[in-house]
This record gives C-alpha cells, sequence and structure tokens, in this order.
C-alpha cells in the first residue's frame, strides 16, 4: 500500500512544479509507480533544501527523466517499452529519436522550474 503522505505532498505542491513534471498532473499522479513517486519527492525536497551535491542532482534528475521519457514513450505509442527496443535492449530507431525528444523536453521543464 502506497504512502499516503506521497499524494498528500504532491497536492500541496506550487502548479509550477506540477507542470514541471507535466507528465504527472493531479490525476496521473496516482497512476505513477510509487518508486517514482519517492524520487520525484526526494528530488525536489532535497533540491529545495540545497542538499544534493551536483554529481548526485545530475544522477537524480537523469534517473526520474528517463523513466518519464520511458512512460511518455509508451503512452504516445500505445506499447510496452520491451516492444520498442531491439533483443538487447536497446530502442528501434524511431523509438530512439522520439525517446530522445521527450527526454529533452521534459529535462528542459523540470530544470527551468528548478533553476528559476
Amino acid at each position: 500500500m502506497e504512502p499516503k503522505n506521497l499524494n498528500e505532498w504532491w497536492e500541496k505542491q506550487p502548479d509550477g512544479l506540477k507542470r514541471a513534471f507535466a507528465l504527472f498532473p493531479d490525476k496521473r499522479w496516482k497512476e505513477t509507480g510509487l518508486s517514482l513517486k519517492i524520487n520525484i519527492r526526494n528530488y525536489c525536497c532535497l533540491k529545495k533544501d540545497n542538499l544534493l551535491p551536483g554529481d548526485k542532482e545530475r544522477t537524480m534528475l537523469s534517473e526520474i527523466v528517463c523513466e518519464l521519457a520511458d512512460t511518455e514513450l509508451c503512452r504516445v505509442n500505445g506499447k510496452a517499452i520491451e516492444e520498442m527496443c531491439d533483443t538487447d535492449g536497446a530502442f528501434l530507431e524511431e523509438y530512439q529519436e522520439q525517446f530522445n525528444r521527450v527526454y529533452d523536453n521534459i529535462e528542459r521543464e523540470i530544470s527551468d522550474y528548478m533553476y528559476e
């Protein structure tokens, strides 16, 4: 069972932060996995309190953005992530290009909000 305080935390966040994590307006927040919710909350709290060293911040942000981009890619294409990859687990070319665009957009939105 998911900790209630994660949903309460999200509900209290400013609209700007919610928009920065554009894939997760309130209605979709409840649909995301627990580990991603925890990672988003931890990143936001640590960033707000200025407790993230540069290398750790970059790693946390990359993990979050990657998972958000995977989720969006699946939603847009109506396919599981595995269906968009070759036998080695790498994205097929058409999906790699989409992933790169989605990743860059999400990363820019989050960074713009966090560094304003």
